[in-house]
């Protein structure tokens, strides 16, 4: 019997010491958007579900990351669950597809983006973040993790009613001074001791698995962690309009300019009316 127990022990902490060690893998996450917050017209509001889901994988390895959009060609109905009993059209918002590659050792981002029916080829240096770390834990995908707090310039996208520059147009982010930064929350694990994670974020001594963006705007969080990952797809993007990340944020805000005088949406989703 006690030779029984010490063989389940040593299993045990061997599968432990391979977790605690993992360099090489796949982290799905989720991400879920608030769009109530980014929509302010009531009328929009009832024919949209208030989040919009999606899904994530970043696959990795002890030299470079590649975060990138899981297709959603078979993504369930968002208002099978939220607000399917809704009459009229329904607007089904679909996020641009990413994948942003990153050289561990270089600290340079490959960022393929597709929007507008146009794909962005963003190479730039991976910009460090000045973290605070806590000791507050909490565990995400069967990983003990840490917490971080950051502040990043605040980006903002929102959507009103009527005619533009009419009676009923959203004019808040005029009338009202708006913050230039706001909070990142992120949750990371020493688990897995690569600097990785979502998007540009990085920096600390493990993957981060979940980041929280504006008390709850845009949470991403881990929901799988494996060892096994498809190495043939850890490659660097090259396909797109070459152009650094400044360059690519003045294109799209004269991109959202020009939009928003035509009374256009902006931003980078496609819109699918469901009748």
């Amino acid at each position: 019997m006690k030779k029984f127990i010490l063989a389940v022990a040593l299993i045990f902490g061997m599968n432990h010491l391979a977790m605690a060690q993992m360099k090489e893998g796949k982290i799905v996450y989720e991400r879920k958007i608030n769009m109530y917050r980014m929509i302010t017209d009531p009328e929009m509001r009832a024919r949209i579900p208030e989040f919009r889901t999606s899904q994530f994988e970043l696959l990795f390895n002890d030299q470079a990351s590649l975060f990138r959009t899981v297709p959603e060609d078979e993504a369930p109905d968002p208002f099978a669950n939220n607000g399917g009993d809704r009459g009229g059209q329904r607007f089904m918002f679909r996020m641009p597809e990413t994948a942003t590659y990153t050289n561990l050792a270089t600290q340079i981002q490959y960022e393929s983006r597709g929007m507008f029916e146009k794909t962005f080829l963003i190479i730039d240096s991976l910009k460090p973040l000045q973290w605070k770390v806590s000791e507050e834990t909490k565990t995400i995908a069967k990983h003990l993790c840490k917490k971080a707090t950051t502040y990043v310039p605040l980006q903002t996208m929102r959507f009103g009613g009527g005619r533009p520059g009419g009676r009923n147009a959203d004019t808040t982010e005029k009338a009202t001074a708006l913050p230039k930064e706001q909070t990142v929350v992120v949750w990371y694990t020493e688990d897995i001791p690569a600097s990785i994670g979502p998007d540009t974020y990085a920096g600390l001594p493990g993957a981060i698995l979940e980041v929280d963006m504006d008390n709850g705007a845009n949470l991403t969080t881990a929901i799988e962690v494996s060892a096994k990952y498809p190495k043939k797809e850890l490659v660097q993007p090259t396909k797109g309009d070459q152009m650094n990340r400044a360059q690519f944020q003045d294109a799209m805000k004269k991109i959202m300019e020009d939009m928003q005088k035509g009374g256009g949406m902006g931003g980078g989703m496609r819109i699918r009316i469901n009748q």
